[in-house]
C-alpha cells in the first residue's frame, strides 16, 4: 500500500533545476506575499532563507522556525548569509520600486543563473525590473485592473 493510500500525505520536492543543483529560494521582504511564498516553498520541502529588515519582524518569526535572517538584500554579504551562491530562485516581494529593483541588479550579479521573481508597483518598475535582471514580475498595477474588470463584469451579470 503506498504512503498516499494509507492516508499519509507524500511531499515530493519539485525537480531540481536543468543543471541537477538541489532548489534553494530567497524570499527578501516580509508581508502577505512573503507569507504566501514562504508557505509553497515550505509545502514542497525546498530549502528556503528569509531575508527581513525589521528586527520586530524577525523576533516574531524566529521562534516559529522560520529560517530568516536580518539584514538589507541590497548589501552583497547579507544575500551571501541566505545562500545567493546556491539559489535557484530569488523571490523579492517588498512593495517599494526602488529598492525591489537594486535588489534584483545585486542579486543577478552575484548568480547569473538564479530565477529573480520581482513584485513593482507599475509596469514601468517591471520593465526596469527585467532590464536589471527580473526572469518576472508581479505588477500591482495589472492585479488590480484585472480584479476591477472582474468585480465590475461580476455587478453588471447581476443586473
Amino acid at each position: 500500500m503506498s504512503d498516499a493510500a494509507a492516508g499519509q500525505q507524500v511531499v515530493s520536492k519539485p525537480p531540481s533545476p536543468a543543471d541537477g543543483r538541489p532548489r534553494h529560494v530567497i524570499i527578501v521582504g516580509f508581508g502577505l506575499s512573503w507569507v504566501s511564498v514562504v508557505n509553497n516553498v515550505i509545502e514542497q520541502g525546498v530549502s528556503y532563507n528569509v531575508i527581513e529588515t525589521n528586527p520586530v519582524t524577525l523576533n516574531r518569526c524566529l521562534p516559529g522556525g522560520l529560517n530568516i535572517i536580518q539584514g538589507d538584500a541590497r548589501k552583497p554579504d547579507v544575500l551571501r548569509r541566505a545562500g545567493i551562491e546556491r539559489a535557484t530562485d530569488v523571490a523579492v516581494t517588498m512593495p517599494n520600486d526602488s529598492i525591489v529593483l537594486e535588489i534584483v541588479q545585486q542579486a543577478r550579479l552575484m548568480n547569473p543563473t538564479a530565477r529573480i521573481i520581482a513584485r513593482c508597483t507599475f509596469v514601468s518598475g517591471g520593465m526596469e525590473a527585467h532590464r536589471r535582471g527580473a526572469d518576472e514580475t508581479v505588477i500591482s498595477e495589472q492585479v488590480v485592473a484585472t480584479e476591477f474588470g472582474r468585480a465590475i463584469n461580476a455587478a453588471l451579470s447581476h443586473t
